[in-house]
């Protein structure tokens, strides 16, 4: 009783801080603009923020988040975990459906659903993205992905392994049942992300090589909130309520209308002003010009900061981007560690974040890979255990220590056969509004601090479509920004990024001799297999074990910590804090539950919310205690 008067009150102090709702309930569109286009609408295989937010609105989860982080009831109305902590038994809820882009029904969604999808994912030809993520903790899952493994030329092709022994299993139509290969406290968590999606198995057979692609809206089928009634690439995507949707009730906005314009950051704050769309993206340049008049002031408010992104330098150890920008002499010059710390200590990040935060940047900054609140144990932030750890603490820039790790590089490299200045290519993404701005003051820090006849930074924008594909994944770069978006509530998951495999700083090819122990593997992915094998139940040595590997990264310069990318301000007729809420997973992605406003919420009102959000998250925590 006492927890459902505070959500009562809790909600009616959110109707009374923002303005009123605009809709009727049959006309809410919701319009905006967007610069990237996806490459994919295959759920299962895709890995990108932009194709996440496509999938997270046509397609449910077992699970989701409700809008104060707590794990709710989706497609799975229930669930229950064995005694010994292994399996995870899930009973669907009646009266979900399938439907085709043009909502016509085309089955019920079943537990075997979640089987063929799971199979999907763990067939090394489909090439998922996340398939680690089944592949690390379900029972068989490993042995069965590397038996679908294609040989190379001359290699024995691997035993078949039976799918049957994998730990995903329908017991019937309505049941769906996980065996972890050891107790799993964070499982739940996991649920809440594309890979953990449903496919239908009879659409799946019937579109083939076709399923996912991105050439119409009709290659998927919608189980969630929305339809992409329309998806025209480089031009317009349209999502349409779900009339069938098991939870139609609780989707307010019925359209969301998306325009393609490779300009949009530049052009977005005009057009929101002439009326012609409803968010957004504000720089601080117009931040402070709209602030400053009257009329606009109430036009914007604060970015809201969830943490769920982590960003960070990466130094690419596989260099493979063209011969202009010398790669093999960049190899000498990444695999040196006093050339690394030179820039790590060069670069003041403070400075950096004042192109997307002028006020108070340090408020963005982290000085650990992971960010902070992922996980709490014992009242101790994981992110403190991490910087306790650090034996650098000299995370704000510190001339004296760079420029000491400089005049050690250059008399190592020298001996080494390196030549000066190091080319030292940055690539960015030209549809950030920032971006750019952003590497040219880092340029300007470490050039003018280390000297241009040390380093020579090549700024160069890759593409806007693609970006990730092009440039990161094909290791086009020698040293970037990028970021991690966190999967699920545990810290093992900030390691995927620097994993064998991985395909941001290609970490597993340094051939600095003093990164490896005496078995020849890595010091770091030793670490990691230390950590791995404290149970999870040894909740305390466990996390103290990652945040040790966290910690040698940063002590050996490997990453920069760089924080968090969402700040200032923005202007949007929705309320951020009616949308689901977690910093990891999909829930951020998501339009379900929330309304269109009839004005946008201004500052104060912003704050009013946060406000009563939090007390409502306090009366959370005091009823679970």
């Amino acid at each position: 009783m006492k927890k459902t008067l505070a959500l009562a009150l809790s909600v009616l102090m959110l109707l009374m801080a923002v303005p009123a709702f605009a809709e009727s309930a049959d006309d809410a569109v919701y319009r905006t603009l967007y610069s990237g286009e996806i490459g994919t609408l295959n759920y299962l295989t895709t890995g990108t923020t932009n194709e996440f937010t496509v999938s997270a609105n046509i397609i449910d989860t077992l699970v989701e988040r409700d809008a104060y982080g707590n794990i709710v009831p989706c497609l799975a109305e229930s669930w229950q975990q064995s005694e010994d902590g292994l399996t995870w038994t899930f009973t669907l809820r009646d009266g979900i459906t399938w439907v085709t882009a043009d909502g016509a029904y085309y089955a019920d969604v079943t537990a075997y659903d979640f089987v063929t999808a799971a199979q999907y994912v763990l067939t090394a030809a489909n090439d998922a993205s996340n398939a680690w993520i089944l592949t690390d903790y379900l029972e068989g899952a490993e042995a069965y992905f590397e038996s679908t493994e294609i040989p190379e030329e001359g290699e024995e092709a691997p035993e078949p392994v039976d799918f049957a022994t994998v730990g995903v299993k329908a017991l019937d139509e309505k049941t769906v049942a996980y065996t972890t290969t050891q107790p799993i406290p964070f499982f739940l968590s996991m649920l809440d992300y594309s890979c953990y999606m449903p496919v239908n198995a009879k659409f799946l057979e019937e579109q083939g090589e076709n399923f996912g692609l991105a050439t119409g809206n009709d290659t998927v089928l919608y189980c969630g909130a929305y339809l992409l009634s329309e998806f025209k690439p480089q031009e317009s995507r349209v999502y349409t309520k779900n009339e069938s949707y098991w939870d139609a009730e609780h989707v307010y906005i019925t359209k969301i209308q998306q325009t393609y314009n490779k300009e949009a950051s530049t052009l977005s704050p005009e057009m929101y002003l002439r009326g012609e769309i409803d968010a957004a993206d504000i720089t601080p340049t117009i931040a402070a010009e709209w602030l400053a008049d009257p009329e606009k002031a109430d036009l914007i408010h604060p970015v809201r900061q969830i943490g769920q992104y982590s960003y960070f330098f990466c130094f690419n150890f596989d260099p493979r981007f063209d011969e202009a920008y010398e790669p093999e002499n960049w190899k000498l010059a990444v695999n040196n560690e006093n050339f690394r710390k030179s820039l790590f200590f060069g670069i003041d990040r403070v400075k950096a974040k004042t192109v997307i935060e002028p006020d108070n940047p340090e408020d963005l900054i982290w000085d650990s890979l992971t960010p902070a609140s992922i996980v709490v144990y014992e009242g101790k932030d994981y992110a403190e255990m991490v910087t306790d750890i650090a034996d650098e603490p000299a995370l704000t820039s510190s001339d004296e220590l760079a420029l000491a790790a400089r005049d050690a590089a250059i008399t190592e490299l020298t001996e080494a056969g390196a030549t000066f200045p190091v080319k030292v290519l940055m690539s960015y993404n030209p549809s950030s509004s920032t971006w750019a701005e952003e590497c040219q003051v880092v340029e300007q820090q470490l050039e003018g601090l280390l000297g241009t006849d040390y380093i020579d930074i090549v700024i160069e924008a890759g593409p806007s479509t693609g970006f990730l594909k092009e440039i990161r994944r094909s290791g086009k770069y020698a040293f970037m920004k990028c970021n991690w978006g966190l999967d699920y509530d545990d810290p093992e998951n900030m390691t995927n990024p620097f994993k064998d495999g991985n395909n941001y700083n290609f970490f597993v090819n340094a051939t600095q001799p003093d990164l490896y122990d005496e078995d020849g593997v890595l010091t770091y992915f030793n670490l990691l297999d230390k950590a791995a094998s404290i149970s999870t139940f040894d909740a305390a040595d466990r996390y103290q074990a990652y945040a040790e590997a966290e910690a040698y990264l940063i002590n050996h310069a490997v990453a920069i910590p760089f924080g968090s990318d969402t700040a200032g301000y923005t202007a949007n007729r929705l309320n951020p804090f009616e949308s689901q809420f977690a910093p990891t997973g999909l829930a951020d992605c998501r339009y379900k539950g929330q309304h269109l406003l009839d004005k946008p919420m201004s500052t104060d009102e912003y704050y009013d919310a946060y406000d009563a959000w939090l007390e409502e998250l306090a009366n959370q925590g005091a009823d679970a205690e």
